[in-house]
């Protein structure tokens, strides 16, 4: 276990990925119908969850279920094994039928920390992959369609030979700070009294502090003096990086980019903390599997 641990949702994945399995299809078939294997549905890239005793709980399938619920060509995504050397798999079925009745297919996101940490990191990375899947079905060399390899970690295109892998888009995501204040900004599309850290992509040729420091003027007017790296969170959706800072940064009025933010302004100490206890009076930061809650949080507890 690193020290400290990630403190992030969607972080910490208990599997061992086992990915010197991924080209044995030997192992691969029987681990997926062992009586032990673990195998998550998706549909549409939202896994099947089943309410019990009022709690969320995800649709987990026992091994040799893949055949009813799905056919040859169905995207499968190996996932690793648990502690106790189950297996673990993934499937984007493309009908929902064979399941009517057992639970309902749901958004991860909408879910949040209804789901235990442990299945959001496994299903966040399943819905990661499925996600790239998607927009990655034609080989970037030569245009014509890929195939699925490798238990879902690679595409391969027939026709050229190329392999594709997996990719993640790295997003820095900051709190800038100056004394007992930190600046938060919100979007015209987020519910009534949100407001969040700011955050954008990492472009080529950046740094990660570099990132931070342009992207923080860029939105707010703020010019950066110094960035440290609080922690990172696999975010799926669809898939990203988030990289998060807290940066200190100048005197300086906060100038907003209108089209990047609908306002940003200052908050103190004081009020963050009664946004993080849900007692601000018109105002709310993200909720706890956000990372963007981690670095404030962070922020008022002085780390």
């Amino acid at each position: 276990m690193l020290d400290p641990p990630n403190p992030n949702y969607f972080a910490r994945s208990p599997l061992d990925r086992a990915a010197h399995r991924r080209r044995d299809e030997t192992w691969l078939g029987a681990a997926i119908n062992a009586p032990n294997a673990k195998l998550a549905p998706f549909f549409e890239h939202k896994p099947l969850i089943i309410e019990e005793a009022g709690a969320a709980v995800v649709g987990w399938l026992h091994g040799g279920s893949l055949g009813r619920i799905a056919p040859g060509d169905a995207t499968r995504l190996f996932l690793g094994v648990d502690r106790e050397a189950a297996p673990y798999f993934a499937v984007h079925i493309p009908d929902p039928e064979p399941l009517r009745g057992l639970g309902r297919f749901d958004d991860l996101r909408a879910l949040g920390p209804r789901l235990g940490r442990d299945d959001l990191a496994i299903l966040g990375c399943a819905k990661s992959i499925f996600e790239w899947h998607l927009r990655n079905r034609f080989c970037a060399n030569c245009g014509q369609a890929s195939v699925v390899v490798e238990a879902g970690w690679k595409r391969q295109c027939p026709a050229c030979k190329a392999e594709h892998f997996p990719r993640f888009d790295p997003v820095v995501i900051m709190l800038p700070t100056r004394g007992e204040f930190c600046a938060l900004g919100r979007q015209s599309m987020w519910p009534k009294g949100m407001h969040s850290a700011l955050a954008g992509f990492i472009e080529p040729g950046e740094a990660i502090e570099e990132a931070v420091a342009r992207e923080t003027l860029e939105e707010a007017g703020l010019q950066v003096r110094e960035v440290r790296v609080h922690s990172s969170q696999p975010w799926p959706f669809p898939h990203s990086l988030m990289i998060g800072c807290l940066c200190t940064v100048d005197e300086g009025e906060i100038v907003v980019d209108t089209s990047e933010l609908e306002t940003a302004r200052w908050f103190s100490r004081e009020e963050m903390a009664l946004m993080l206890a849900g007692k601000h009076p018109n105002s709310f930061c993200p909720p706890a599997f956000a990372i963007a809650h981690q670095l404030i949080k962070s922020w008022v507890a002085g780390d």
